[in-house]
């Protein structure tokens, strides 16, 4: 039930919200194609890249068709996340058409061999790249299914790419048994904050990884299918995995948070850091310390990218309360120069379809690169540290970036309309109960919910729906949330 009060005298919207599934008259409404519609477009027109304008949303019963025309493949991508997050979204089409560059296939194929390159996480070596009007091609054998997500990422994000086409073959695993990989699988699976009211059943046959059972949305049947893409898994099917928004009541989640000691809270971080691709080849030189929820990482490894990662991997995992991350960067190689990671970091901004109509300084002393300049939004602002975090040689970046900060118009009531909006579709949830005020375009979020993956999304909607520096009040039931910074870290 939604109860909503304009107090106009004041200028003060107060909103008390009370999830979709409580209602049954409601879960009917959660299915109305015309409210799907209107949710997904207005979301589309809030995105900082993406506008509705330019995508046509069409919606059949589950199943939501997009098309239109985007400036670069990760704004494609966007659409399809923003969609698949909505409830009663089953499907999402994109038809949506990535607008041709003015690049030449040469220049597109140089960058993303550069890109392949420089990821750890990509064996480049045994990748070839076809570039024919903008269409990539990926070509080669690679050790796991996340090598090839990686690279198909990594390739995605290059200015002038248009689509991203795979001819890529994973190598069948002969060390490990079906059922050593369903133990993993089933395991990552139940401690994953991201799945934490996901009810999956795993069945590993030929190396090839079966999911079957029911998830909440589209959104978290595209993470668990992630999630399976373990060394040793050949391909994952989850055409037996059903999505069924009511399974957000929260009954299986306080099972999950259920009191979980130290030391089996060591052997999870143990599995994530094992099976993630950026940090396999570095889990050893991480060291992990727990105590009453509480994780320490201390060691070394030898990217930005890379700390920050290990960081969100163990934010991650049900049970961590907190993240201390101690860890420090040292490049092996000495020998690339200030001089080097600047050209780096500016090829490595220059090449990215996220900031081609940015200009972003670059200053670099003793591997330390800052970044100076005006950017549109706090995605750009992330999403250059990402970048320059993942240059060779770089310890630390210091981001100097400022956001512009356009004027808006947007009313007290608007924003709350919209917010109410996101929080019915995207954080719906029976467990919850999330009222909020505006005022002036601050936002003010109070209530009530389980984890910080829910507090986290709902400052980030209140974000989305045009809100002012939010203050989220908002109390935590199993614990606060938790201390793992938040950077960019790539779908």
């Amino acid at each position: 039930m939604i109860r909503k009060t304009l107090m106009t005298a004041l200028g003060l919207a107060v909103l008390t919200f009370t999830p979709l599934g409580a209602q049954p008259n409601e879960d009917a409404a959660a299915g109305d194609g015309t409210q799907i519609r209107a949710t997904i477009e207005q979301d589309l027109e809030d995105a900082e890249r993406v506008g509705s304008g330019e995508i046509s949303v069409e919606v059949d019963g589950p199943a939501v068709r997009l098309s239109g025309t985007v400036n670069s493949l990760l704004d494609k991508r966007l659409a399809s996340r923003i969609a698949k997050r909505t409830r009663g979204v089953e499907i999402v089409l994109n038809q949506i058409i990535v607008t041709a560059s003015d690049r030449s296939d040469q220049q597109v194929r140089s960058d993303v061999e550069k890109v392949l390159r420089i990821n750890q996480s990509v064996p480049e070596s045994r990748i070839e790249v076809a570039v024919e009007n903008g269409v990539v091609t990926l070509s080669g054998r690679l050790a796991s299914l996340a090598e090839k997500r990686i690279a198909m990422f990594a390739a995605s994000g290059v200015r002038g790419v248009t689509e991203v086409q795979s001819e890529l073959v994973v190598r069948r695993s002969s060390d490990r048994t079906d059922e050593e990989l369903r133990e993993e699988i089933s395991a990552l699976l139940v401690q994953s904050v991201y799945l934490d009211d996901a009810d999956v059943r795993v069945n590993v046959e030929g190396h090839i990884a079966k999911l079957t059972g029911s998830v909440p949305s589209a959104a978290a049947k595209d993470r668990a299918e992630r999630v399976a893409e373990i060394w040793g898994v050949s391909a994952v099917d989850t055409s037996g995995l059903k999505v069924d928004p009511n399974l957000r009541s929260g009954e299986k989640r306080k099972a999950r948070y259920a009191d979980i000691d130290d030391q089996q809270l060591a052997q999870r971080l143990d599995r994530a850091f094992h099976v993630d691709p950026i940090l396999f080849h570095q889990q050893d030189a991480i060291e992990t310390e727990v105590e009453k929820g509480v994780v320490t990482l201390a060691g070394t490894v030898d990217r930005v990218r890379a700390k920050h990662r290990a960081a969100q991997v163990a934010g991650d995992v049900v049970g961590v309360q907190q993240v201390d991350n101690r860890l420090r960067v040292e490049y092996p190689d000495r020998d690339i120069s200030d001089m080097q990671m600047i050209q780096q970091t500016q090829e490595a901004l220059a090449r990215s379809a996220y900031l081609d109509r940015n200009e972003i300084r670059v200053h670099c002393q003793r591997a330390h690169v800052s970044l100076y300049g005006v950017v549109d939004s706090e995605t750009q602002k992330r999403v250059a540290e990402y970048l320059a975090g993942g240059v060779p040689g770089v310890v630390h970046v210091n981001n100097r970036l400022v956001v512009a900060d356009p004027e808006s118009d947007k009313s007290d009531q608007a924003i709350s309309e919209d917010l109410e909006r996101k929080l019915r579709y995207t954080l719906y949830d029976d467990s919850s109960d999330v009222t909020f005020e505006v005022h002036d375009g601050v936002v003010i979020l109070r209530g009530e919910v389980d984890t910080w993956r829910q507090w986290q999304a709902a400052m980030d909607l209140a974000i989305e729906a045009g809100a002012r520096n939010p203050h989220n009040l908002i109390n935590v039931r199993y614990h606060p949330p938790h201390g793992a910074p938040q950077t960019y870290v790539p779908e």
